[in-house]
């Protein structure tokens, strides 16, 4: 039994985790041994993010304070909580490959993307969008390409030039 000091504690962490996340994940795993979670426990914590089951009474009464109007189904049942802390989509993705993997024993229950509250089916849409990094790269990429095309278009050329002169060289010893 929790005592009340304890439930005092985990509703402040559960409320700082809620003001630094920037997406909530509610998930249910049955049957689920640790050994299958803990490696998903650790590629969300190396992409800054973080899975941790809280009793479903202190998870309601806290989003109830933030004002969230959340379904009561999502507190049923066994409950795991996943945040981002930096880039949602990689955490997303993460999750939604954990589910391929694991539908028997795993689902996801609904979020919350900001002040939005987000069904199943929104979660499933926003993990194939890329990460932030991914499009990053994407658009360094698009903006370097046709500069490196310019750069060779430029030097090809003076590149034909040398290797015709060579050729001549080569053809006259």
């Amino acid at each position: 039994m929790i005592t009340k000091e304890r439930k005092l504690e985990l509703l402040n962490e559960i409320e700082k985790k809620l003001d630094e996340t920037k997406i909530v994940i509610f998930t249910t795993f049955n049957e689920l041994p640790v050994s299958e979670i803990s490696p998903l426990r650790r590629e969300l914590k190396s992409k800054k993010g973080e899975f941790k089951v809280y009793k479903n009474t202190l998870l309601k009464k806290v989003f109830d304070k933030k004002g969230y109007k959340l379904n009561n189904s999502i507190f049923n049942g066994t409950t795991a909580v996943v945040f981002a802390y930096e880039d949602p989509f990689q955490i997303l993705s993460s999750i939604n490959n954990f589910l391929k993997t694991h539908k028997k024993n795993f689902d996801i229950k609904g979020g919350i993307f900001g002040k939005t509250i987000l069904s199943k089916d929104d979660i499933n849409s926003l993990s194939t969008i890329s990460s932030i990094n991914e499009v990053y790269g994407k658009l360094i990429y698009s903006l370097k390409s046709p500069l490196i095309r310019i750069s060779y278009a430029l030097k090809s050329p003076m590149l034909r030039l040398i290797n015709a002169l060579n050729e001549i060289k080569s053809k006259k010893e």
